[in-house]
């Protein structure tokens, strides 16, 4: 295919392996850009188990939380997927979709998807969760290796590098944008 414009939308390791031959300069400054990792833990609580204080008219309503490292939690947040969307947990329970990691807990991708959700269950008993309730129903743990990228001091730069090398190796209609 020809094509006067080109537009990369994909994170920048992906690019990177896919420019390598194209321009290898452009390939390693994108290669650079750091994504912590970040992993998506849902589980499931009887209503009974939510804290008398975080109930609103007995129910659990908002879009979720999040946490502080001051509250000496490894979760960085908590969304409230059975208050924000209808049917999405059976009458009697709520369903949380819970993040933990990030680029000062890269620790989780040595853990296991039941250590993840014991972290999460426990952090969510300090503010959330009676600490005597049952334990949750785990519904699913997803492990982006890669997940968020960090706009660090010299992150522009990098991305320059990366654009100049592609114009000079003849690429000027191959922008990125992801």
């Amino acid at each position: 295919v020809q094509s006067k414009s080109v537009v990369m939308t994909v994170p920048s390791h992906v690019a990177s392996g896919l420019l390598r031959p194209l321009s290898e300069s452009a390939a390693n400054a994108l290669s650079k850009l750091y994504y912590p990792p970040v992993a998506a833990v849902s589980i499931s609580y009887p209503k009974e188990a939510i804290r008398t204080e975080c109930l609103i008219d007995g129910e659990l309503k908002g879009f979720g939380q999040l946490h502080p490292r001051t509250q000496g939690v490894e979760t960085l947040g908590t969304i409230y997927s059975s208050s924000l969307f209808p049917n999405r947990a059976p009458p009697g329970r709520i369903l949380l979709l819970n993040y933990i990691g990030g680029s000062t807990n890269t620790g989780i991708l040595s853990k296991s998807e039941g250590e993840l959700v014991e972290a999460v269950d426990r952090d969510l008993r300090k503010m959330l969760i009676k600490p005597n309730s049952t334990d949750p129903l785990k519904l699913g743990v997803r492990v982006w290796p890669q997940a968020i990228p960090q706009f660090l001091v010299g992150h522009f730069d990098i991305l320059d590098t990366a654009k100049s090398s592609l114009t000079s190796s003849g690429y000027e209609g191959l922008f990125l944008g992801g």
